[in-house]
């Protein structure tokens, strides 16, 4: 976070979340520094993904002119060494409700996300849209009652195997509150029961 102008007319705050850069160099991570535009804006961003080949970003802008809820997805390539201006990835991801906490797939071609939207199993659920023959992402699918339960799931992580997930869940059995799970697919696609990572991690 950032101290910003709190007189601005477009500011509720003084602070305003923004995605910041570090670099790793020689074993040693540099000094951090704010993405700038066309990225941030006065507004939040968060929550960012950055794909397998480092050349495009999902995520999350929240209260923007463009916007479909209060924060959707975004999507930005990168050409050179800067980034594009950020695009509203739209529908059928983004809807008047909730959509949040991207993850794209290895492939680049699923967008695991988490959302309240209805269909679900209860509170915040994983969902996933995958990429069409004509470059459109399909309509959202919910990973099933094996992920999400009657109570919240949210930032889910997909590896770079592109069959183990990790996500954050209340519903499953946990150490205290929100605890790490993952969980693997099988041969037949389908979602193996989640195993929570236990100790040292979880607490």
């Amino acid at each position: 976070q950032i101290p910003r102008d709190g007189n601005s007319p477009e500011m509720g705050t003084t602070f305003n979340e923004d995605i910041y850069v570090s670099e790793k160099h020689d074993g040693q991570w540099s000094k951090n520094y704010n993405l700038g535009t066309p990225i941030n804006t006065l507004r939040n961003e968060g929550a960012v993904c950055i794909s397998a080949d480092g050349q495009t970003m999902l995520f999350v802008g929240c209260d923007r002119d463009d916007g479909y809820g209060s924060c959707d997805i975004y999507i930005s390539k990168k050409f050179g060494n800067n980034w594009a201006k950020p695009v509203n990835i739209g529908p059928p991801i983004n809807t008047k409700w909730g959509e949040s906490q991207p993850s794209l797939s290895p492939d680049g071609k699923t967008i695991y996300f988490m959302s309240d939207r209805p269909g679900g199993y209860g509170g915040n659920d994983i969902w996933k849209s995958n990429l069409q023959q004509d470059g459109r992402w399909g309509n959202p699918i919910n990973l099933g009652p094996k992920i999400n339960t009657n109570k919240n799931e949210a930032a889910p992580f997909i590896h770079s195997d592109n069959q183990t997930l990790y996500f954050i869940s209340k519903g499953h059995i946990g150490m205290g509150g929100f605890d790490i799970f993952v969980s693997r697919l099988n041969d037949k696609g389908e979602w193996g029961e989640p195993v929570n990572l236990g100790y040292p991690i979880n607490t």
